[in-house]
């Protein structure tokens, strides 16, 4: 079974506070349009732009309101920091934690093997790392994850990347040295190429905003109608262009808004774009959303 999990936005009110309420009705939203499983304190997430106490006031809202799986993130540059995070997770009952690579600091390839690795041995818990290269400023060689897949002290793997020809790459490799590592898309535009090619499935921004078509689209793949699955998968790429305008995740929030719930805006200083309000408008209209 393919797994549609999604990367949960952080709501704010409009002094840039944790709303919880909010928190609560984008869940119920989610789970209703059938959304299981969450990606929590990813990009989506803003997970940069909050505090410690912040990221594990949200962990622990979610648990609470989640029985589906969890998926939380350390994403700290420090291991020490990684690691008192990745603790206090695991007391609130997360199911799965991941992490970006150390950034602004690269490591060396010693140092970003021995902190995932620090990572798993402190943990007993299943851990992905989070490769998204457009926003740490670099590609995790392969080969130093098919040595962590490899050893089991990685699970899985969120390839967030435009780049198809990477993506079965390393997708083809890891599966090599570990058919239980586990790989997904997190790319909203290829989502349905990469379950073609037997991902194991997709972390998706989009589904925040239109979970009922992500859902759709794995239930039409599920069913072999590829031919539906390509038409909802066009829609998406459309919502995907328009919800890019300013920074991200703030297209999706304001989609969030035409859609009856307020996440609040980014936080500064991510702001939205003045154009963006008026073309998300435009094509969830013309989608009858």
């Amino acid at each position: 079974m393919k797994e549609n999990i999604s990367a949960l936005v952080t709501p704010y009110d409009d002094k840039e506070n944790i709303n919880t309420e909010a928190l609560q009705q984008l869940l119920d939203f989610l789970i209703k349009k059938g959304i299981k499983d969450f990606w929590v304190l990813g990009t989506s997430g803003e997970f940069n732009m909050l505090s410690q106490d912040e990221r594990i006031l949200v962990v622990s809202k979610i648990r609470e309101m989640v029985k589906g799986k969890i998926y939380v993130g350390v994403n700290e540059n420090s291991t020490r920091n990684s690691l008192i995070l990745a603790k206090k997770y695991y007391d609130l009952g997360v199911d799965y934690i991941f992490s970006v690579p150390p950034i602004y600091h690269k490591p060396s390839e010693k140092g970003l093997i021995s902190y995932f690795s620090e990572l798993r041995n402190a943990i007993d818990l299943p851990l992905f790392i989070y490769n998204i290269p457009s926003f740490t400023g670099y590609n995790v060689p392969l080969h130093i994850i098919e040595k962590l897949a490899r050893e089991y002290v990685l699970d899985g793997m969120k390839y967030s990347t435009t780049d198809f020809v990477s993506f079965l790459k390393y997708l083809k490799a890891l599966k090599g040295v570990n058919k239980n590592f586990k790989v997904f898309i997190g790319e909203d535009r290829m989502i349905l190429s990469a379950l073609i090619l037997d991902t194991d499935g997709a972390v998706s921004g989009i589904s925040n905003l239109v979970p009922e078509l992500v859902t759709n689209l794995f239930l039409e793949f599920d069913r072999g109608n590829i031919q539906r699955a390509i038409e909802i998968q066009r829609i998406l790429n459309k919502l995907v262009d328009v919800v890019s305008l300013g920074d991200y995740p703030s297209g999706i929030k304001i989609g969030l808004r035409y859609r009856g719930i307020n996440v609040g805006s980014v936080r500064k200083p991510l702001l939205e774009d003045s154009r963006a309000e008026g073309e998300i408008y435009n094509v969830l209209k013309e989608l009858g959303i």
